[in-house]
This record gives structure tokens, sequence and C-alpha cells, in this order.
């Protein structure tokens, strides 16, 4: 028989040649895929420098169209309409203004009634975020250590003969007693 005439039955019992299930097998499976961490890294911030500045447009936008909304109600004097939804935005803000002003309200009294009363007359006019500061330093003030610029001395270090060490001491600085005397054989 000719080659092609064994070739075509191999391919018509459903056989393939070895060369072709080479191709079709994915060299990916045998390999793992490491991507790179870095390259990764800066496409992200990237994307999200873009994502920043698209919603920065995207608000600025919003803003315009509003403005220009509110502009054409007052060309066609609808003030009654522009009226009627900053009324509606300002009842919005009520509660959030007020519970702000509570909150700072209570702030304040707890930062003066860590003052004496002669101070509380004098810092309750202040700003709360300089009351804040003034509070930090005066109230917060941490006890500073001085400490000294001479080199440290090791701790516990024994000066005496070790016969003359008394053996609560022998227990106390066995550990460096053993050091000791390992730096001088190895010397």
């Amino acid at each position: 028989m000719s080659e092609e005439a064994q070739q075509a039955p191999q391919i018509a019992e459903g056989t393939r040649s070895p060369e072709v299930s080479k191709e079709v097998a994915p060299k990916s499976q045998d390999q793992p895929i490491e991507p790179n961490v870095g390259e990764l890294i800066a496409e992200s911030k990237k994307y999200r420098a873009r994502s920043q500045k698209d919603r920065e447009k995207i608000a600025e936008l919003e803003k315009s169209i509003e403005a220009s909304r509110q502009k054409q109600l007052e060309e066609q004097q609808e003030w009654q309409t522009l009226a009627e939804e900053r009324a509606n935005k300002i009842s919005e803000l009520q509660p959030i203004v007020e519970q702000a002003q509570k909150h700072e309200a209570d702030m304040r009294q707890k930062l003066l009634s860590d003052f004496e009363e002669s101070d509380r007359d004098m810092f309750g006019d202040l700003p709360l975020d300089k009351l804040q500061a003034v509070h930090d330093k005066i109230i917060n003030t941490t006890v500073r250590v001085n400490v000294a610029n001479n080199p440290a001395v090791p701790v516990n270090e024994l000066n005496a003969e070790y016969k003359d060490i008394s053996d609560k001491d022998r227990q106390t600085h066995w550990q460096n007693i053993v050091a000791g005397y390992q730096k001088r054989t190895a010397s």
C-alpha cells in the first residue's frame, strides 16, 4: 500500500499523528503564569488616576448642568420653583447642621472642662481647632525623661573574679559568665 492509503485509514479511525497532538496541547497548562507585579501595580494606578479624573469631570459637569438649569429658570422667571427647590435642600441639610453644632458644643465643653475656671474664660472663645491645640499642649503634656549622651554601660556586668562571686550573683549572671568564657576560649 502507498503511504497515502495508510494515512487515510488512520484519519478515518480518529487517530492523530503525534505532531498534531503536540500543537493542540496548550503550553500554559505545563508552566505557571507569573505576571509582573510591578506592571500590574502601575496599570492599576493608571486606571485609578483616570477614574478619579473622570469623577471630577462628572462632578463639574453636574454642577454646570444644575447652574445652567437654575439660570434658565431665573430667565423664565420661575421663582416659585427655585424657591421650593432651595427650601427642600435647606430642610434636608438642617438636621445635619444641627447635629454638627451639637457635636462641636459637646467637644468644646469637654475640652474646657479639663481647664481651670480662670482658663475657661480665657480660652472659651477660641475656635475649636485652636482650643484643641491649646488643650493638647497644656493638659496632655508628657513628662520627658532626660537621656544622657554617653555610651551605655552593659547591664549586669560583673567585674569581679568568678571565684569571688556569691552564689546568688553567679546564678543571676550565669548567661553572661558562660558567654564571657566562650569568648576567651574562642580567641
